[in-house]
């Protein structure tokens, strides 16, 4: 006869249980590291999947009326694209020594490029719509705290997401096929004849070559710190945008604020906003005008 023959059935079962949870026990014991012994991390692979995700690409944010905050790192860059084509407002102590703009806009949104060259409390900066003229505010602030370089995405009612919006260019088409005569495709068409490959350009239909004199003039831009030179222009629908050409002629940087161009345009636009002093490879830019008239008339007797 064996031992367990003589255990009854209910007690059998009880040690049955109590066996396995010293089998537990041991297991969990042995798994712990010696006192003195560091603990190594969980693997990402043993980890949960909502524990173990990427860290996202893009951050979204929408406009509610509330200014965007922003945090910038020191000497990285972080893009911001609202899902509408905008202009930068920056104030007048957010210089060229704190904080490098650049901006790339087509017919359905626009990115801000932007690097702080040194931490700077936080700002209010206007992002205005290039074609509603609506201002969005923005705060920024930059600091060596911050490390993050995630994209930021601002949904603004009304615009364009970012999946609908079209390549500038194909390799193989030309850069413009068909273009919404309005201040934005016109200032597209002209950034792009001065900048594309002249084997991928023509005009769409409606669009004509404007003549325009290539004289330059120091009173487009008040205080005479730079040199304006007319390049190209087109017409289309009554609008005229004229491509002139910008030299820093000053012994420092040069922030370009829209609001010191003399003349009544609807609209400008500037390739950079940000200008290296004079002789400096970064001195020159263009600036996309657009006016009822030609440049002369609508720069008038200034």
């Amino acid at each position: 006869m064996t031992t367990s023959a003589l255990i009854p059935c209910h007690d059998r079962k009880r040690l049955q249980q109590a066996s396995t949870l010293l089998l537990l026990l041991a297991a969990v014991l042995g798994s712990r590291p010696a006192p003195g012994q560091p603990v190594k991390p969980p693997r990402a692979a043993n980890l949960p999947a909502e524990l173990s995700a990427a860290v996202p690409e893009l951050e979204r944010k929408v406009w509610d009326k509330r200014p965007i905050q922003i945090a910038l790192p020191v000497n990285r860059e972080r893009l911001v694209t609202f899902t509408v084509p905008v202009q930068v407002e920056l104030p007048p102590d957010l210089d060229a020594s704190l904080l490098r703009t650049q901006i790339v806009a087509d017919t359905n949104s626009g990115t801000i490029y932007w690097t702080a060259l040194k931490p700077f409390k936080v700002h209010r900066v206007q992002v205005q719509d290039m074609v509603s003229h609506n201002v969005y505010l923005v705060d920024i602030a930059a600091s060596t705290a911050v490390s993050d370089t995630t994209r930021i995405e601002v949904s603004v009612p009304g615009g364009q997401t970012e999946a609908s919006s079209q390549p500038v260019t194909a390799a193989n088409s030309p850069v413009v096929d068909q273009v919404n005569v309005d201040p934005v495709a016109l200032t597209r068409l002209a950034a792009q004849h001065l900048y594309a490959p002249a084997r991928l350009l023509q005009l769409p239909d409606g669009v004509y070559p404007s003549p325009v004199r290539q004289q330059t003039t120091t009173q487009l831009y008040q205080g005479g710190a730079l040199e304006a030179t007319p390049v190209m222009a087109w017409r289309a629908s009554g609008l005229t945008v004229t491509a002139v050409k910008l030299v820093n002629v000053t012994g420092h940087d040069l922030i370009l604020d829209p609001r010191n161009l003399r003349g009544h345009w609807q609209t400008a636009t500037f390739q950079h906003n940000v200008l290296l002093p004079q002789g400096s490879p970064r001195d020159t830019t263009a600036v996309y005008l657009i006016s009822s008239g030609s440049f002369q008339e609508t720069l008038g007797g200034y």
